[in-house]
């Protein structure tokens, strides 16, 4: 691994840990066990390791879902698998990691809502139709509106506001989520097949 790759992998281990205002650059170099001038000399700002973090691991993020899709046996398999991913993201993830983007990193968090959260949208659409396709999930429902409150629901149960984090734990709040999301779509099919097969997965 170059300088460049370790910089940016310490340095999202240490994002997803601590946060992003509360790390500093000599607290990277110290990790790395390098100086801040060899740091500078792949990167200029922090900033911008900040960007390089959010962009690699957006980009690991989406490949590792593609992959889930492509691997999972039904819509509903799908859902659970997916879940699963992000629920072992969330708990590695500081809930300060968030409240940082969006109080003194708004650029960047404003860069995941338009594309990540974009490319969430159109892969639960894409889920829903699949669902509806296989019969495991209603035909009376519109896809394109339910794929957008799934987003809408996945962002505010990061909202420290509305779930604090010293009352509310991350991963059974999106676990609790997909169980109401799904709930409210399968077919009497799919309702049979989720708790034969799925349900006490989201309840790990």
């Amino acid at each position: 691994m170059n300088i460049e790759d370790n910089l940016v992998s310490t340095a999202f281990d240490l994002f997803l840990k601590y946060g992003i205002k509360s790390v500093s650059m000599d607290d990277i170099s110290r990790k790395l066990g390098i100086s801040k001038k060899t740091i500078y000399s792949v990167i200029n700002t922090k900033d911008e390791l900040i960007d390089d973090v959010l962009s690699t691991h957006l980009r690991k993020d989406e490949c590792d879902i593609k992959s889930i899709l492509d691997e999972s046996h039904d819509a509903i398999d799908e859902m659970v698998n997916v879940t699963k991913h992000v629920a072992i993201f969330l708990k590695q993830m500081t809930p300060s990691l968030i409240y940082d983007l969006k109080k003194y990193y708004p650029v960047f968090w404003s860069k995941i809502e338009s594309k990540h959260f974009t490319f969430i949208e159109s892969t639960i659409y894409a889920n829903l139709v699949r669902g509806q396709k296989e019969g495991l999930y209603r035909q009376d429902f519109d896809p394109l509106i339910i794929s957008k409150l799934y987003v809408l629901k996945s962002t505010s149960i990061a909202d420290q506001d509305k779930f604090p984090s010293e009352d509310f734990d991350r991963v059974s709040l999106f676990k609790e989520m997909v169980r109401y999301h799904l709930h409210g779509i399968v077919s009497e099919k799919g309702a049979k097949l989720f708790d034969q097969q799925h349900k006490n997965i989201l309840y790990l």
